[in-house]
């Protein structure tokens, strides 16, 4: 039953991210910048062909293949683990929605559309998008699932 959940989520999630980054690509001019919060949220349409930060930006075909790897990894992981805790489901859903939206971008344009603009106390944040939001909360739930030990 948590499985089916967790695939549910992946979907919705997918969902979410694949029409943000289509809506963003369709009305946004590449790499300018529209502020919605002034000094503090913009939405800045970006290709990035590396990992976070934009690193190995030279690599996108590695990080393509170590993308692939580390989703089929986990789901593998999953098919044998036994998970009765829904918030580690919802970790896994969102790790997962999210490596397959940025993995998705990369099979089909060779980048990742990035969009979400962040200025936090004067530190320009990176630019990042619905399914880099996924990794890092689905990363923070399980970290937390396995400090807090395993209970429902």
């Amino acid at each position: 039953m948590v499985i089916n959940m967790i695939y549910i989520v992946i979907i919705i999630f997918l969902i979410i991210d694949i029409i943000s980054k289509l809506i963003v690509s369709r009305v946004c001019t590449l790499n300018n910048s529209v502020s919605v919060i002034n000094n503090f949220f913009s939405i800045t349409y970006t290709h990035n062909y590396g990992g976070a930060w934009s690193l190995f930006s030279d690599s996108t075909i590695l990080i393509t293949v170590i993308s692939i790897i580390v989703i089929i990894g986990i789901i593998i992981y999953l098919s044998k683990k036994k998970i009765n805790n829904k918030i580690e489901s919802l970790g896994y859903a969102f790790l997962l929605g999210g490596a397959i939206g940025n993995l998705i971008d990369r099979i089909i344009y060779g980048y990742v559309i990035d969009f979400l603009d962040f200025n936090i106390f004067g530190y320009n944040f990176p630019i990042f998008n619905i399914a880099d939001m996924g990794i890092v909360i689905g990363i923070f739930l399980i970290i937390v699932i396995e400090i807090r030990g395993n209970k429902k």
